[in-house]
């Protein structure tokens, strides 16, 4: 088949988002489509990236993948223009690539078919008007995706109906659990729900009681948000600016005690994912879906989002080894139900179905 995997905006943003279309566009290439990425237009490359072909192979691996546009180079994604210019002139790109089918994440209008609809967050539908435009461009999809049975329920309770739900894809190729750890913790994303201030806060608090454990950091702006809430980067605090290489990510994560996700919204959970594939437990708020961190089976859940909270949960698996060990063992083989062949294989198996039935 030739696929299309798209993006409403830009594929440039450094999200979820983008890390589902690189990751299930590869899978798919893995099993011998054709695939291109899609979206309205291009922003700058993320910083410290020459282009976004350099972006995508440093971050995903993707050596070498077609990459479709409406409006090429753009410098923002204003609105209406972006779903006017989707409704107008998308169908027409994808017919001119010979494409059999489009999955996109963030819905636009569209004539071409069959068209697969996958939905994030539903954070957006704040308005009335929001969720009732939302809600008729939803139902003129072949299939809505929703990628977590939480956001389901979600999307459900603004009016949308997700046909099916099939996780996010994870390549957990780079993330290996290592035998040997250090008294280091780590934290990934500075955007406001990732309240990075509760990580630092909770290991503050064990370091004053005598715990000698350090704080990772991993963001582009890692060192500014730091020095933003703290006035300075103290010593116990790594920031690793550059820590978006799956390389890098992947080393701290294995040499990591813990991993803290004191999120405020969650729909799915990449980084928890990651960190399971890594032998590190996450220790998380109880924003990310239950139905990929379980309590005392592949990592901890705070009701809370008190640092303190969070201190009590990263003091108990110091000291506990038991309890670290079990929870470290479990996470590789939970983690392998997001394998990102898997999850491509389901949209394949999706999408032969669409084509078959027109």
């Amino acid at each position: 088949m030739r696929i299309v995997i798209a993006r409403r905006d830009s594929l440039t943003h450094m999200d979820g988002v983008t890390r589902f279309a690189a990751t299930l566009a590869k899978g798919l290439a893995i099993l011998g489509h054709r695939v291109a990425l899609m979206s309205w237009g291009l922003l700058d490359a993320p910083k410290g990236y020459r282009d976004f072909n350099d972006y995508l192979k440093r971050v995903y691996g993707i050596d070498s993948i077609e990459v479709l546009t409406i409006r090429g180079r753009v410098s923002s994604h204003p609105e209406p223009r972006v779903s006017i210019d989707w409704l107008l002139r998308g169908s027409r790109v994808l017919r001119e690539w010979d494409a059999d089918a489009i999955i996109i994440s963030g819905v636009v209008p569209l004539t071409f078919r069959p068209r697969v609809a996958v939905l994030h967050s539903v954070t957006r539908l704040q308005s009335s008007v929001m969720r009732w435009l939302y809600r008729q461009l939803y139902k003129s999809y072949d299939v809505v995706v929703c990628v977590s049975k939480k956001l389901s329920s979600e999307a459900l309770s603004v009016g949308i109906r997700c046909d099916r739900v099939i996780y996010n894809p994870v390549d957990l190729k780079p993330f290996r659990p290592r035998d040997e750890r250090e008294p280091l913790v780590v934290h990934i994303g500075t955007r406001s729900e990732k309240n990075v201030n509760i990580s630092l806060r909770a290991v503050k608090i064990l370091r004053d009681r005598g715990y000698n454990l350090r704080l990772a950091i991993i963001s582009p702006d890692a060192s500014n948000t730091v020095k933003s809430l703290l006035g300075e980067v103290p010593e116990w605090v790594l920031p690793l600016d550059n820590g978006s290489d799956e390389e890098v990510k992947a080393d701290v994560l294995s040499r990591s005690r813990a991993l803290l996700l004191p999120s405020s919204y969650e729909t799915f959970s990449y980084v928890a994912v990651e960190a399971m594939a890594s032998g590190t437990p996450p220790v998380v708020s109880e924003a990310v879906p239950e139905e990929v961190v379980i309590d005392g089976v592949n990592g901890l859940r705070i009701p809370e989002l008190r640092p303190e909270a969070f201190a009590e949960a990263l003091a108990r698996l110091v000291n506990d080894e038991d309890l670290w060990k079990r929870l470290s063992e479990a996470g590789p083989r939970w983690a392998k139900r997001y394998d990102y062949i898997a999850v491509a294989k389901e949209y394949e198996a999706l999408l032969h179905e669409l084509i078959n039935k027109d």
